[in-house]
């Protein structure tokens, strides 16, 4: 029998606030285990949750920048469940009041996710396993860092649409300034349910959900190998358990942890501690006016303003500081496709090879080597010196440009000594130009573009090499 798989995504994100969402300390990673607590987010008798107003507007940025709508009256319940790394024994979130409903993304190959909900809680602690001495440790920094959980209706059909999904999760809320999306410290992170149906059938199977798939290429293993083995139980007339599994990076296989629990395993009850939110239109207006362009409309800007191609656009969004950069660029010298030009064979190279989230240059100095390239001040592979010069050592272009020499002055003199010494020489060659072997014109270009450093332009060596060539 043949099979469509059916997933859905439970994406955790962790909000870039600078304090937790029910108290006052640090909701930064990192520091020193237990040094970001107080008693309010470890739980101590009489401590009370104040809820943080800033974690709320981000949540709301991203449920209007994924076209959700808003709920005007929203509250908190409380989810209990016993485990170390939550000291309360209950974990703050939203059940049937989230903040954000109805929300949707279109992926690339044309399937548009829709979004349930996005609700807010908080983090639970970080246990720490030393295998070797059968030892763990529970570090509660994170307990209460400001989460966002977008949970999407099972409308994705392949590990690679959903790997996409989580990519085009983080690529817009790092954009829209409320998660850094860092996979690598858990800031970003997708519980993945997958299930198998018969071909064609409109009923659901049984799920097994995946938890806390933290990288791209983990999610792509797993979905795979979950797929492998239901169609193994399936094929051989048996039947999947709805369950949570583990998956092991380095075998490349899942494994049972526990059976799947349900609301009703959890025992919400409305937050006795935490005041219900409401909004108003101003409210939902207020924050409508913080969103940024996001990738979408930034790629149709530089495609239909800037007459970018669609790769060109394409590439050039996907990092936000990236984008950023190349706006700034833009708006100090609106070349636009010249700039793009430079800064897709230079700048992204560069970036990608450091693998940087930083550029040790200014926009407004990559402006100026695109505009010393634009006009001959220098010539552009020149210009491609100068910034790897900035890049590895810093300093500003005009500066750079006349100390290595760049500078270009043009000698009409010294233009058709050289090239009328270079013809003479190869005057083989110059006889296969007028016999129809175009291609010899690159290489009297190349000989003439060296030997003429500083004292002409690629222009100005065409100009005067195609006059002499053809008599």
């Amino acid at each position: 029998m043949k099979y469509d798989t059916v997933i859905g995504l439970e994406i955790h994100a962790e909000l870039s606030t600078d304090t937790k969402v029910f108290c006052s300390c640090s909701a930064q990673f990192g520091g020193m285990p237990n040094t970001h607590i107080c008693p309010v987010c470890t739980g101590q008798p009489g401590a009370l949750p104040i809820i943080n107003r800033a974690a709320v507007e981000y949540a709301i940025r991203a449920g209007l920048a994924f076209g959700c709508d808003i709920n005007r009256y929203s509250r908190f319940d409380r989810k209990n469940y016993f485990y170390p790394d939550l000291p309360k024994a209950y974990q703050i979130s939203q059940l049937d009041l989230p903040l954000c409903i109805n929300g949707k993304l279109e992926l690339s190959t044309g399937t548009v996710v829709r979004i349930n909900r996005i609700h807010l809680e908080e983090d639970a602690g970080k246990l720490v396993h030393d295998d070797y001495h059968g030892e763990s440790w529970a570090d509660y920094n994170r307990c209460s860092v400001p989460l966002i959980e977008i949970v999407t209706e099972p409308d994705i059909k392949s590990a690679e649409e959903a790997a996409e999904f989580v990519s085009k999760i983080g690529l817009y809320l790092k954009y829209l300034g409320v998660c850094d999306a860092k996979m690598q410290e858990g800031s970003i992170r997708a519980d993945v349910n997958v299930s198998l149906k018969p071909e064609g059938s409109e009923k659901l199977g049984d799920r097994a959900e995946l938890k806390n798939m933290n990288s791209m290429r983990s999610i792509i293993r797993a979905i795979e190998y979950e797929i492998k083995r239901q169609t193994e139980i399936l094929d051989n007339g048996g039947k999947v358990e709805q369950e949570t599994r583990r998956f092991d990076d380095a075998m490349g296989t899942t494994s049972s942890l526990r059976s799947k629990e349900n609301a009703n395993d959890y025992r919400y009850f409305p937050e006795p501690d935490v005041l219900a939110i409401t909004f108003t239109e101003e409210d939902i207006e207020n924050a409508r006016r913080n969103i940024p362009l996001l990738p979408h409309e930034r790629v149709y800007k530089y495609v239909n303003e800037y007459k970018l191609t669609d790769e060109d656009a394409r590439v050039i969004t996907l990092e936000k500081y990236i984008s950023d950069f190349y706006d700034e660029t833009v708006a100090i010298y609106p070349e636009y496709k010249n700039v793009a030009n430079l800064f897709l064979t230079e700048i992204m190279r560069r970036v990608k090879d450091t693998e940087t989230e930083e550029i040790p240059f200014s926009a407004k100095d990559f402006a100026k080597v695109v505009e010393m390239a634009d006009k001959n001040t220098v010539n552009r592979n020149d210009a491609k010196t100068i910034i790897r010069i900035m890049f590895e050592e810093g300093g500003e272009p005009m500066e750079i440009a006349k100390a290595n020499g760049f500078i270009v002055e043009v000698d009409t003199g010294a233009i058709s000594e050289f090239i009328d010494n270079l013809l003479k020489e190869r005057a083989d060659l110059v006889e296969d130009y007028r016999n129809g072997k175009q291609n010899v014109f690159g290489f009297f270009m190349g000989q003439a573009t060296r030997g003429l450093t500083g004292k002409a332009t690629p222009k100005d060596i065409k100009e005067y090499l195609e006059k002499v060539l053809k008599g």
